[in-house]
């Protein structure tokens, strides 16, 4: 697709776009793909035990003045958040915890850092999208027939607590950015 065809995107070829979870499996695509639309101001923001070689080479030996930044941090720290959101444009939030089994944990992991990022994006006044990245485990399905279609269009659990997932509940309070409420 060439540049003139993409006049429906809302934001330049130049405006800065961060990409959380950009070392994951999504987001080292999502990364080339943003690449090949021909945007060419990225913020890769990594954990800091994270390999970030692959995202790197991304970048080498272009010349058509693609800049990629990796940043390193966590996105618990608000300081982090207000760094890696600085002139940011677009964001696409892919960072996920890692499997926490318990709610306290899934519930930092998932609301907490997704309240800190989009705290510090709004913070800059130059967000124009957040994209939020999640999971089909914070989709209800009980209405659906077996091979019905389950996708963002499904209504989110109204009680993720019931199902006994950490994660689900985690994120399924993340998408709404509702706060945790008396169970």
């Amino acid at each position: 697709m060439s540049w003139t065809e993409q006049d429906s995107f809302i934001i330049g070829r130049d405006d800065h776009i961060l990409v959380t979870g950009a070392t994951g499996f999504i987001g080292l695509r999502l990364v080339e793909s943003l690449l090949d639309y021909g945007f060419r101001n990225l913020r890769c923001f990594a954990r800091a035990s994270s390999q970030t070689a692959r995202i790197e080479a991304l970048s080498e030996g272009r010349r058509d003045g693609v800049r990629i930044e990796v940043v390193k941090g966590n996105l618990l720290s608000r300081e982090d958040c207000v760094a890696a959101t600085r002139d940011v444009a677009v964001v696409f939030h892919l960072a996920a915890g890692r499997g926490e089994k318990s709610v306290p944990d899934a519930y930092l992991n998932s609301v907490v850092t997704t309240r800190n990022l989009l705290e510090a994006a709004a913070s800059h006044k130059c967000l124009k999208r957040f994209v939020n990245v999640s999971s089909f485990a914070v989709y209800t399905s009980p209405s659906k027939s077996s091979r019905g279609l389950l996708d963002e269009r499904c209504p989110l659990e109204t009680r993720p607590e019931l199902r006994g997932e950490a994660y689900c509940f985690a994120n399924s309070r993340a998408a709404n950015n509702r706060p945790l409420e008396r169970i």
